[in-house]
């Protein structure tokens, strides 16, 4: 359930003539409001491009173009429930658990990877996933950075499963 299904919940429209709101008042309701916060988002995203721009240097104004393309993607609705599936990661995500497809591994040989952060280095531009790694069941967790190639060895998230360290 979602937020907004739980307040539809919350907000009573079986009360027959008791009733203060109706179903339609009560979705338009939150519709507004849902409005009105993403005309925050793409506000403060304007704000970001512009704040990019002014700090100069090729790499800022890309930064700035991007984050305007974002607020203009949201003033222009593309920012929708309907509109929202996830495509596969291409790497490391901050709060996802990770193991090594192995299928001739028993699960418990397998490496995992509890990822707590993802930084992009200031000067190569190369992507660095920073967490905690067991190389075995049984094994001590140990601080780990992981890097693109790593990646490219086949890990595949197993937080969605239920699996968790």
């Amino acid at each position: 359930m979602n937020a907004r299904e739980l307040l539809q919940l919350m907000v009573r429209t079986d009360r027959g003539s008791m009733t203060v709101w109706s179903k339609p008042e009560v979705a338009s309701a939150l519709d507004a409001y849902r409005a009105e916060v993403l005309a925050e988002v793409s506000a403060w995203l304007v704000k970001k491009a512009r704040e990019f721009r002014a700090m100069g240097g090729e790499m800022r104004a890309a930064q700035a173009d991007a984050v305007a393309a974002m607020a203009s993607k949201v003033d222009r609705g593309a920012v929708r429930p309907d509109n929202v599936r996830m495509l596969p990661a291409d790497f490391f995500e901050p709060g996802h658990t990770y193991t090594v497809n192995e299928p001739f591994t028993a699960p418990e040989v397998r490496p995992h990877f509890q990822c707590v952060a993802v930084a992009v280095h200031p000067t190569t531009g190369n992507r660095r996933a920073f967490g905690f790694e067991q190389r075995t069941a049984n094994a001590p967790w140990a601080s780990a950075s992981l890097r693109d190639e790593e990646w490219a060895d086949g890990w595949v998230d197993v937080t969605e499963a239920g699996e968790t360290a």
